[in-house]
């Protein structure tokens, strides 16, 4: 989320996309209405008199408008599922977010995906590619198997307008959207460090796989503040076979991969690296990188290696990572604990 709105040009507001209102719009519904009512005060056409102010209002508009959507949708209930077979399914959820898809519902010790039949053909893709991850050996399977969905899933059936995969997870883990906007919309320097190594680790993984999961994001993964570790457990209808056609990408990949390569369509590891960069950034505070430095956001070290382009080797990225950044940003590796729970992001019983 931006903090200093007053000073942000015409240009900066126009280039925030439509589907990412948190980068204008985050925190609480306050939150939202005051910043929501600065800008309008400096835009709104009847007190801004510059030519372009009242195109500048209307997206200012939209943002906020989405935004008070994804807020008002997102809190608790219980999803109640028909499924064709007959079978009835009940899902006592703590936040619901939409995503281009369908819905994604994040419960207790589930996540439930209820995604719109037209795209039957990426949850079918999905569901090979989790069920064909593989190991080299018991104690690669020990240490990645933990942070990718289990198969077979807890649940996997359709309803009269639906495919609904729900996924197993531990109840610490978080989904890193809820953790950012729980926090003000900026994590400590040294939280970010353990989520972008534990995302790296991840991406080796990927390159082991012959995978590119295409979708890493603020939306797909979660994080377990006592583990220090990342679950990737959303996005997976976008993975592919590195070196394979991509059938469709989300909004944020388009926006953050290599254009050469999502030009050519084509899964690459790089776009996985990238996209650790952005949420690295994100959860700084950024996305855009812009302004991590001006801000003082993070060490130094650290902004320059979020905001440089991805090699095509997770290794080196994961090396030079380790042992150059996170050692010019903090000096000898500390515990930095995070202590969050369920119950903190959630105001309701997490059962």
């Amino acid at each position: 989320m931006v903090n200093d709105l007053s000073n942000l040009s015409a240009a900066s507001l126009l280039a925030i996309p439509e589907h990412s209102p948190e980068r204008l719009f985050g925190g609480s519904a306050d939150d939202i209405k005051k910043a929501f009512r600065l800008l309008a005060m400096k835009w709104h056409p009847d007190r801004n008199s510059e030519a372009g102010a009242h195109r500048v209002f209307q997206h200012i508009k939209c943002l906020y408008e989405k935004s008070a959507e994804r807020l008002e949708a997102r809190g608790g209930g219980v999803l109640q599922l028909a499924a064709v077979d007959g079978k009835h399914y009940e899902i006592n959820y703590l936040r619901c977010h939409r995503f281009e898809l369908g819905a994604m519902y994040v419960a207790g010790t589930v996540a439930a995906f209820a995604i719109d039949l037209a795209h039957a053909d990426l949850v079918e893709a999905a569901e090979r590619t989790i069920r064909n991850l593989d190991y080299a050996d018991d104690r690669m399977r020990q240490q990645i198997a933990p942070h990718l969905p289990a198969c077979p899933f807890a649940g996997a059936f359709r309803t009269a307008d639906a495919w609904v995969i729900v996924m197993r997870k531990t109840p610490d883990l978080l989904l890193l959207r809820d953790v950012l906007e729980h926090l003000g919309g900026r994590l400590d320097p040294r939280h970010v460090a353990w989520v972008v190594s534990s995302l790296l680790n991840l991406c080796c993984y990927f390159q082991h796989a012959g995978i590119a999961h295409n979708a890493l994001s603020l939306d797909t993964c979660f994080l377990s503040p006592p583990d220090h570790s990342v679950a990737v457990l959303g996005g997976w209808w976008y993975a592919a076979r590195l070196g394979e056609r991509m059938t469709a990408a989300p909004a944020s990949t388009i926006e953050w991969a290599p254009h050469g390569l999502l030009d050519r369509k084509r899964a690459d590891i790089r776009t996985d690296l990238e996209l650790v960069r952005a949420i690295g950034r994100a959860l700084l505070g950024d996305i855009g990188g812009s302004r991590l430095e001006r801000d003082g956001a993070a060490p130094q070290a650290m902004i320059d290696w979020l905001r440089l382009p991805a090699s095509s080797s997770p290794i080196d990225e994961y090396r030079t990572w380790r042992t150059q950044v996170l050692h010019d940003s903090f000096g000898a590796r500390r515990f930095a604990e995070l202590p969050l729970t369920q119950s903190d992001i959630y105001a309701v019983d997490p059962r």
